[in-house]
């Protein structure tokens, strides 16, 4: 009987011990999951901070000179390429059918082609020549300039028809419109018609022009 309990006293103590030492293990395992090896701190050569600080400080520079709202922003065009943009848009038309009153692709008339160009520009024109005639500045023939707008009488005494001047020479300018016969083509003053019925020439973009080279 001395023997049995001997025994029965060492296996539970042999069983006291694993369930111990299986804890201890556990202990140890969950200590390393929520202690897992930390990476050294990358160190950060203070040459290259500088540099980043540096860099940092032309950049925030930049954009308190950018950061302006955008109606404010003053839009810079070069008169070059403003006309570029108006011959651009009337150029598009050419080949379109003349339709008095028009000013669409299926059909458009003088003023209304000339309109839609410069409309394009945010440069606002009248809607027929006659109005036209009044604005900008009147030129003489010889110091016609690419984009300046050409009037004729066609109709009596009165200016009732125009164009944008596309190419300038020494005795002839060329000029794009909407002819009442031909629709949008592309004409010059050497032709007999257009000599007999030239009236004037009107630069309407110089206030622009001068307020783009103001802001340059």
């Amino acid at each position: 009987m001395k023997k049995f309990t001997i025994l029965l006293v060492a296996i539970l103590g042999l069983t006291s011990m694993q369930t111990v030492q299986a804890k201890q293990s556990k202990s140890k395992t969950h200590s390393v999951a929520k202690n897992p090896v930390k990476k050294k701190p990358v160190t950060v050569i203070a040459e290259s901070r500088k540099v980043d600080e540096d860099i940092q400080g032309d950049i925030d520079a930049l954009l308190e000179v950018t950061d302006i709202p955008e109606e404010n922003r003053a839009i810079r065009v070069e008169p070059s390429d403003l006309t570029n943009q108006i011959l651009s848009t009337a150029f598009d038309y050419k080949g379109v059918r003349y339709r008095y009153g028009g000013m669409s692709r299926s059909g458009i008339d003088c003023s209304g082609l000339v309109a839609t160009a410069f409309e394009d520009t945010s440069i606002n024109l009248p809607r027929n020549s006659s109005a036209m005639a009044q604005v900008g500045e009147k030129v003489r023939k010889s110091e016609a300039q690419i984009g300046d707008l050409i009037f004729f009488k066609t109709r009596g005494n009165r200016i009732s028809h125009v164009g944008i001047i596309t190419e300038v020479f020494d005795d002839e300018i060329k000029f794009i419109h909407s002819s009442t016969s031909k629709g949008v083509i592309v004409s010059s003053t050497k032709e007999n018609y257009y000599s007999r019925t030239f009236a004037q020439i009107n630069r309407v973009m110089t206030e622009v022009e001068n307020e783009n080279e103001s802001l340059n």
